[in-house]
């Protein structure tokens, strides 16, 4: 079995991993721990968490503004380098005049990006968790999976598959992928302790990831050796 084809199928199991988690924290332990008294799945394995590292007082949770603050930032940087990618293929297909000219990764990366926005609009309108914490507005938002950890790992991973095809000098490929590999680590860990998530947001958010982006190196893999 070639490696794409060995990606791809590891992609469809995590996927199905995924669906099967997010199917159990929909109905394992259910309590009502969010703050507006909301219920959550597999509640005592999230509050133990939340207890452990972002808690004072039981059933309190703050936010570590520094943590949170760092990954927005992060997730701002995701999205300049998915509009980098995407001016990228814009000036692809207005040289090559042609849709299918447009370097794979490139094009690829496109779908990925559709793809993600489109299970954050489905997990927003159906969510399954609601966070732990309200938003400064006051408002309380769907918080399964964690965007921000999509965002990362669905952008900053397959930016790194991509940079050493796009870019031939490689010293400068590598500098630009060891950055994608920083920020993509830096961004999950700020989440998962600035105390806006609950552990299975987290861990659904990198099981969402692990599905979409193996398929994708796995699609372009089959794409380069076929």
């Amino acid at each position: 079995m070639s490696l794409g084809k060995k990606f791809t199928y590891t992609g469809i199991g995590l996927m199905a991993a995924a669906i099967l988690f997010t199917v159990m924290v929909a109905g394992i332990d259910v309590r009502p721990i969010a703050p507006d008294g909301s219920l959550v799945g597999m509640g005592g394995l999230n509050i133990a968490f939340a207890e452990a590292f972002f808690s004072d007082v039981p059933g309190v949770y703050t936010i570590n503004r520094v943590l949170y603050g760092i990954s927005e930032f992060g997730g701002i940087l995701a999205l300049v380098t998915a509009a980098a990618f995407g001016v990228l293929g814009v000036y692809q297909l207005i040289k090559r005049k042609k849709i299918f000219k447009v370097d794979y990764c490139v094009l690829s990366m496109g779908v990925l990006y559709v793809i993600v926005g489109i299970l954050y609009v489905v997990f927003d309108k159906f969510a399954v968790n609601m966070r732990p914490v309200f938003e400064a507005n006051g408002t309380l938002e769907s918080s399964f999976p964690s965007s921000h950890t999509l965002l990362a790992c669905c952008i900053f991973v397959p930016a790194i598959f991509a940079i050493g095809r796009v870019i031939e000098d490689r010293r400068i490929s590598f500098v630009l992928s060891t950055i994608m590999a920083f920020l993509a680590v830096v961004v999950v860990i700020c989440r998962l302790f600035c105390g806006v998530h609950w552990l299975t947001d987290m861990i659904g958010g990198l099981l969402y990831s692990a599905a979409l982006v193996s398929v994708y190196i796995g699609a372009n893999l089959i794409y380069e050796f076929k």
